[in-house]
């Protein structure tokens, strides 16, 4: 970019204008200068020596984007891979979305508003990771926003470790605006939709009134839509992957009976056989090979529905010319449902286990109909496998949350310091509510009693209390205090030595917790969670900006944060850049950044979880020894060659961790090296290298890695072998003659704890092309490009103490993005293209990769020349008109040529419903 865009784009003065005295000129002069994000110096050369990207109200308006997600998705250095609010019905944090820069992740991008920091969510990610719901800041309303591609902890402290993205408003607004957006697919009109509305309304003006007071309100709803409806739209490749997709249940209405005959039954013929038939009453078309079958895709969602509601206000007036007072306020409101399968019983006579946070390991094992039970034909117990499709609005996740933010400051000039303080107070409130899981012991009482009439429709409250609400609720508060001046001190032969200082003083609080019935262990399968902790915070910088000569110029920041009463940090920042010429410069800076400790990973109490589809390196290799030979038997044994390699092959258990007060802070060290070339007036081109290492991650040991190394690690807590292995064991050697059977019994629990484990180290480039052309009488035509190649990423092996391979150019990590955006204007009317570009991958994620690897291809029958991820280009079209007066007329085309995504040969991945799709959008402006 040239410096005359980032001029433009740069963080407006927060100052008074001082200079009310001086010629118009003086004061033309100090109105220019600006603070650029990454510095709390005001400038007039806003070319810093840290990278920054701009994305300005125009660009965000043709690129189509609704929401701040949507803004962030479309910059190369946004990973794309952290917590979405689509992916939340499984997520300790549902219902929000983060951002994660160079794929470190929430908690190493730091989020501001205004260059302020924003409420973290009211839930942690992954039960540890405090970090910003982008999707509670309204869209209309943002100025700009400007991304930091660089390390900023000496200048914002915490988080700032990969880079800050500095969401910035509306500085003033007079008059009313009003605008509507409809979008969705051209495939099918419930793919992609989207509705949003807002208005933004204010009055005075500073320069000519003193004051100036505006509201936005914005409303966002976004459309779902169910599996089912879903699956005439998926490619046939990916239903080869996923079989599962066209598969039925037998968990069903009216069910299926399961079991076995006792084997001293009275009729030999049957003594010891599995039972496996229909119940009375299934529909005909949901018979099949006598069982009876249910669609239970019909009633999970593939895309949830969501509904957001968001203010934002904001008020300044003029004490006089050295001074303002200035007040903002932000409430959001969201909610995503995410429907999943109805429940249903399981009847196998394998217990159920979880772990209860301050209780233990629990265990339920589903009842099976006694003799006499109006459902029981038998005349012994039987079990019953049924679907409760009673309600089936009822079984949905509810993910709910409330976030504010306010604050009242004021700022001005004495004495020759230009300051700024304010006080504030922000939060986020965040429940988790479904009927999705049983209460043991209601549950229990209503299917053996007979109280739940089978294959009839039950009174409501009667499935509430088999069912209850139940899931879990978090809260994360803050109040502070900040104050900064900055002033000249000196003169260099470049301009003025500049000196910039504060302080801030932070209470933070946070608690997540499950609900009662979780922690006291009633709610089957659910394991509970109980996190606290509040500290407070407190924390001094100051930057220098030095301009030795009119070609050179350095900065330097230290900032010191702690949190009282625990270990703290003290980082320092240097940036130089360098004109060899008047339209190229070199520059480059040198960081070191931190991150505290979470509440989370530091506070009271601790969480459990279920860990899902795990080989145990102590019962597999004996699993599939017998299911081989349990497969070769009769139509029994291969129902039990399937329960032989999952008690061994795909194992469940729950692992338990607790917060550590003794972490120290995650640290790094990063420096970036580039150039910034304009040479001629309409084209500007910036190429930066980064290279960050991080350091004493906080992490819990991987769980692979824990199974791995049992005997050393001694973390693992293992039952006796059971009745159930033993019977395989003796079915086995009936059919083959082999005594095999398990040496250990299954997986109890896992113990961890979070440590400063881990290291990570990324490394790459960041190309910006732009170009502006004045055509005359044809009008404006501007070409953008900004391309993000990644070189190196490396995470930590624990047990190996060395670093991983590469993973650039893996799945999910993609070597190169790009997006090229040309736009042109004239007299009104507008119109552009953003073309989008991801390199290729391989199928595996990793050496340790079995099923994407070429060989686990070749397993898997995958051609290898289709063993890969293939590139993707889309183009997205955009046309504007604003010839008439006050009003915006838009329309966007998505993937106007109508590109499918690229194949990914493994089980497991997203839907790939891409096809075209379309915007249209109207504002008008009183």
């Amino acid at each position: 970019m040239s410096y005359a865009q980032t001029a433009a784009g740069a963080q407006s003065s927060a100052s008074t204008n001082r200079d009310s005295g001086k010629s118009p000129e003086a004061q033309a002069a100090r109105l220019e200068e600006v603070v650029v994000t990454g510095s709390n110096i005001k400038r007039t050369d806003t070319e810093t020596a840290s990278p920054v990207q701009i994305i300005t109200h125009a660009e965000i308006e043709r690129m189509g984007a609704n929401t701040v997600q949507e803004i962030l998705a479309n910059l190369t250095s946004n990973s794309n891979d952290a917590i979405s609010d689509l992916g939340g019905a499984n997520s300790w944090a549902s219902g929000a979305t983060g951002v994660s820069l160079r794929n470190l992740g929430v908690n190493a991008t730091l989020v501001l508003l205004n260059g302020r920091r924003v409420s973290a969510y009211g839930f942690a990610d992954g039960l540890q990771s405090n970090f910003v719901n982008v999707d509670s800041i309204p869209s209309e309303i943002i100025e700009r926003v400007e991304v930091l591609k660089d390390g900023a902890s000496a200048v914002y402290g915490s988080d700032a470790i990969a880079g800050v993205i500095n969401i910035i408003t509306r500085r003033e607004f007079k008059g009313v605006s009003v605008k509507g957006v409809v979008q969705q697919s051209l495939r099918a009109s419930f793919l992609d939709a989207e509705r949003k509305a807002s208005i933004t309304a204010g009055f005075g003006s500073l320069a000519d009134d003193g004051y100036n007071v505006y509201a936005n309100f914005e409303i966002f709803r976004r459309g779902g839509y169910t599996d089912r409806e879903a699956r005439p739209y998926l490619p046939d490749w990916y239903i080869q992957m996923n079989p599962d997709r066209d598969s039925l249940s037998t968990g069903s209405v009216p069910g299926n009976y399961v079991g076995y005959y006792p084997t001293n039954y009275k009729d030999p013929a049957l003594a010891g056989k599995r039972i496996s038939q229909a119940a009375p009453g299934c529909a005909p078309q949901n018979l099949s090979g006598g069982l009876c079958w249910f669609d239970y895709w019909a009633n999970s969602d593939a895309r949830p529905p969501a509904d957001r509601a968001t203010f934002f206000g904001s008020a300044r007036y003029k004490l006089s010319d050295d001074h303002q007072v200035y007040a903002e306020a932000q409430f959001a409101k969201l909610q995503d449902d995410y429907h999943t399968a109805i429940p249903r019983s399981n009847v196998n006579g394998v217990p159920t286990t979880w772990y209860t946070w301050g209780k233990g390991l629990q265990s339920f094992t589903d009842p099976e109909l006694p003799v006499g039970h109006p459902n029981n034909p038998f005349d012994f117990p039987v079990g019953l496998n049924y679907r409760f499709a009673d309600y089936p609005d009822m079984f949905k996740n509810v993910g709910a949350s409330k976030q504010y933010r306010a604050l009242v400051g004021i700022q001005g000039n004495d004495f020759g310091w230009d300051w700024d303080g304010a006080v504030g107070i922000m939060g986020s409130h965040a429940t988790q509510k479904q009927h999705l899981y049983r209460d043991r012991y209601a549950y229990y009482d209503a299917i053996v009693s007979g109280e739940y009439k089978f294959g009839q429709q039950n009174p409501r409250e009667l499935l509430e209390r088999m069912f209850p609400e139940m899931g879990s609720h978090g809260t994360y508060r803050q109040t502070f205090f900040d104050i900064k001046g900055t002033r000249e001190i000196g003169q260099l032969a470049g301009g003025p030595l500049q000196i910039a200082t504060g302080a801030e003083l932070r209470h933070e609080s946070f608690d997540q917790a499950s609900s009662d019935n979780i922690q006291q262990g009633r709610i089957v399968g659910f394991s509970a969670v109980s996190i606290s902790g509040s500290r407070n915070l407190g924390a001094a910088y100051v930057e220098i900006d030095a301009p030795f000569t009119e070609k050179f110029e350095a900065n330097a920041a230290l900032r010191g944060d702690r949190a009282f009463g625990q270990a703290g940090a003290i980082v320092p920042k240097i940036g130089l850049k360098y004109k060899l010429t008047s339209n190229f410069m070199l520059r480059g800076t040198a960081a070191q950044g931190f991150r505290a400790p979470s509440l989370p990973e530091t506070g009271n109490g601790g969480a459990s979880w279920f860990n899902n589809g795990y080989a145990d390196p102590k019962r597999c290799a004996t699993a599939i020894r017998m299911r081989d030979i349990l497969a070769t038997g009769n139509v029994e044994d291969k129902f039990d060659a399937v329960q032989a390699y999952s008690s061994g092959c795909a194992v469940s258990f729950p692992s338990a961790v607790t917060p550590n007060s003794n972490l120290k802070p995650e640290r790094s060290n990063s420096f970036t090296l580039g150039f910034v070339l304009q040479p001629i007036s309409q084209i500007a081109i910036t190429l930066d290298y980064y290279n960050i290492k991080r350091r004493d991650e906080i992490s819990t040991l991987d769980v692979t890695q824990v199974l791995e190394n049992e005997d050393s690690a001694k973390l693992v807590e293992r039952d006796p072998v059971t009745a159930e292995d033993d019977r395989l064991a003796r079915r086995v050697k009936e059919l083959s003659g082999q005594d095999i059977r398990f040496a250990a019994g299954p997986i109890r629990t896992i113990a961890l704890q979070y440590q400063n484990l881990a290291r990570t180290r990324v490394s790459g480039l960041d190309l910006g092309i732009n170009t502006k052309w004045d055509l005359d009488d044809w009008g404006k035509l501007n070409v953008g490009l900004d391309l993000s190649y990644q070189i190196d990423y490396r995470s930590w092996d624990t047990f190996k103490n060395a670093y991983t391979e590469n993973w650039i150019g893996r799945m999910g990590r993609p070597r190169t993005r790009a997006i090229l955006h040309p736009s042109w204007d004239r007299d009104g009317w507008g119109a552009g293209a953003r073309v989008n570009y991801t390199s290729g991958t391989t199928l595996a994620w990793g050496n340790d990769d079995t099923i994407g690897s070429l060989q686990g291809c070749a397993d898997r029958g995958v051609d290898p020349a289709r063993c890969h991820i293939t590139s993707d280009t889309t183009v997205d079209l955009w046309g504007q008109y604003k010839g008439w007066e006050n009003a915006t007329l838009q329309a966007n085309l998505f993937n106007a040529f109508d590109r499918r995504n690229p194949e990914v040969l493994v089980p497991g991945q997203g839907l790939p419903l891409r096809g075209r799709t379309l915007m249209l959008s109207a504002e008008y402006k009183f």
